[in-house]
């Protein structure tokens, strides 16, 4: 198949063809991911390599072959983590985010296993994976879209679409190409069978999905491309290609059957919606979310926005109106320069990458979400820059092809950069923050108390980070607030402290949603017992605590070790004076948010 443009190939275009473009395209996936390989180790990589090593193991036994398992639903189970850490006294007691990944825990004990602590052998595994997935991609679209410039164009941008950067760069989001490239291989398989292959490519196609979704839930998006595929270019009657669903089907219902059987799922967080528990809430979600993932995908402007600020949402929202206006607009144009062949494999492509965004919408939107539906994202945005610039007349392809070239080509290059200075600099910044410490070790191996801490990963991660760079483990490490504000403590008799959030409120940010849906709200009077003191909220503001008391049993203040977060690393906490108070600055590090 040739690319009806029949366009020049001099200059750049010279390198946007099949001898060349694939194996540019692997040395691209391979270099983009080789600098994560000094990132080291970044929030859940250490709870999960704790458990990897059976630091938990009295408190979570096996949960090491189910490492994404973070709250069971079990309230028993969460209490404990409330009273001893990392859940916050306000996670609801039935929460649940458990994900049925046990290929990706079964990799993660075998690096283990193999390479120890040494991190950077567990990143290259994460590079092998990567470059193994390109391979995957490079295969589909020259099925797809045959050998034009096309699909070696689609393939070069693919390798570099920095949504893959996390799940290439983060250990405990490599599950997503864990997930993702075989899932793929699957696809490749069904559209082979279709296609005049044997009864055998049906079985290979079911192995494919069915170890993908062993990977991670984001194998869910390649049974959107098969979907697209019968819907659209797929031989046969429409019986015919309905029936062709069936194998994938199956494997769909029993991997539904594992899930509902190994008690994963979502419950009571506002971050993570489950589709079959929560219908109506996450068909309420859903639109929003997967606009500010359209604009992250054609315009550059990251999703990841969605984290830092609630007041941000609405950006996000108008620019993905934005980016679906004009991908509507420039598909128009694009029809009469494609040759029938590109056509078909575009709209394969193209509606199978708008199918894959519905399993994301689950969870709130995120740049990395778009690694499977970058793939018919990549092969649009080819189509525009290819033409673009082979029809300089037609003033609005050559307008969107410029475009791109900046949001999607180099804001996605600069978007690797990003990636690697947060989990870099960030992880470096989230270890330094609690192993520089002005109270002994000895004293952080009691029974910690912060009132305050500066960002969640400090929050929730503090007590593992030191564990896992060979600090004495702690009995429990407890968090009053997440807030990013200064809070002020006032002591007002020898066993009670007030704490308030001054100009602000608890509650806002992603990672306290994402311990409590706003279905389950506290209210003023509630009280939660913690391990020697109680926690009891005064007062609300627009629904959410701005002040808390705190009541310490006798004799536990002696046995607890007060903390806060200062500008160079852990400080003693001294409490004020009965009658007094004493205000406690918010610290800004790499995570604040």
């Amino acid at each position: 198949m040739t690319d009806a443009g029949a366009a020049p190939t001099a200059g750049w275009r010279g390198l946007v063809t099949w001898p060349k473009a694939r194996p540019w395209a692997l040395a691209l996936a391979a270099g983009l991911a080789l600098p994560f390989c000094v990132a080291g180790i970044f929030m859940d990589d250490y709870f999960q390599l704790l458990l990897v090593e059976g630091a938990f193991e009295d408190v979570f036994p096996g949960r090491r072959w189910s490492l994404f398992t973070f709250a069971s639903g079990d309230p028993a189970e969460l209490q404990y983590m409330i009273a001893n850490g990392p859940f916050p006294w306000w996670a609801l007691p039935e929460l649940r985010f458990s994900f049925f990944r046990p290929l990706s825990s079964a990799l993660a004990n075998l690096d283990a296993a193999l390479f120890g602590r040494s991190y950077v052998l567990h990143h290259l595994h994460s590079v092998a994976w990567h470059v193994g997935l390109v391979a995957v991609a490079a295969t589909l679209y020259r099925r797809a879209l045959g050998t034009s410039a096309l699909g070696a164009l689609a393939l070069l941008l693919f390798a570099t679409d920095d949504s893959h950067a996390l799940a290439a760069g983060w250990l405990a989001n490599r599950n997503a190409l864990v997930a993702t490239a075989p899932a793929l291989l699957g696809v490749l398989a069904h559209v082979q069978w279709r296609e005049g292959g044997g009864v055998r490519w049906v079985a290979l196609s079911v192995v494919g999905m069915a170890v993908g979704l062993c990977g991670g839930e984001s194998a869910l998006g390649a049974l959107a491309y098969l979907l697209a595929y019968e819907l659209t270019v797929a031989p046969g009657s429409w019986p015919r290609r309905l029936a062709s669903l069936l194998p994938a089907g199956v494997v769909l219902g029993a991997y539904v059957v594992a899930y509902r059987l190994t008690g994963s799922g979502a419950y009571g967080s506002e971050i993570y919606v489950d589709p079959l528990r929560d219908p109506a809430g996450f068909l309420g979600q859903a639109p929003a979310k997967a606009l500010a993932l359209v604009g992250s995908q054609f315009l550059g402007v990251t999703a990841d926005l969605w984290l830092v600020m609630t007041a941000l949402r609405p950006l996000l929202v108008g620019a993905g109106v934005v980016a679906l206006g004009l991908v509507v607009a420039l598909a128009r144009r694009l029809g009469p320069t494609l040759d029938e062949p590109s056509r078909r494999g575009l709209t394969w492509l193209g509606v199978g990458g708008a199918l894959a965004l519905l399993p994301v919408l689950a969870t709130f939107p995120l740049n990395r979400l778009l690694l499977m539906p970058s793939l018919g994202g990549a092969a649009f945005v080819a189509a525009v820059l290819w033409h673009g610039w082979a029809h300089p007349t037609d003033a609005l392809l050559r307008w969107g092809a410029r475009v791109f070239a900046v949001t999607v080509v180099g804001l996605g290059l600069l978007g690797w950069g990003t990636s690697w200075l947060m989990l870099g600099v960030g992880g470096k910044t989230q270890a330094d923050t609690v192993l520089r410490s002005n109270v002994s070790d000895e004293a952080l191996a009691g029974r910690v108390l912060a009132f305050v801490a500066p960002d969640p990963a400090a929050a929730i991660y503090a007590p593992m980070v030191r564990q896992l760079h060979g600090k004495p483990k702690a009995q429990s490490w407890v968090t009053l607030s997440f807030a990013p504000y200064a809070h002020t403590l006032t002591r007002v008799d020898d066993a009670t402290v007030d704490l308030d959030v001054v100009e602000g409120r608890l509650g806002e940010t992603v990672f306290e949603q994402l311990m409590r849906s706003s279905r389950f709200p506290l209210t003023v009077g509630l009280r939660v017992e913690l391990q020697g003191l109680s926690v009891e909220v005064l007062s609300l503001d627009a629904g959410t605590p701005n002040k808390l008391r705190v009541r310490f049993e006798p004799g536990a203040l002696s046995a607890l070790t007060l903390v806060r977060f200062g500008e160079h690393g852990l400080e003693p906490l001294v409490l004020p004076e009965v009658g007094q108070s004493v205000r406690v600055e918010r610290v800004k590090t790499v995570l604040s948010l």
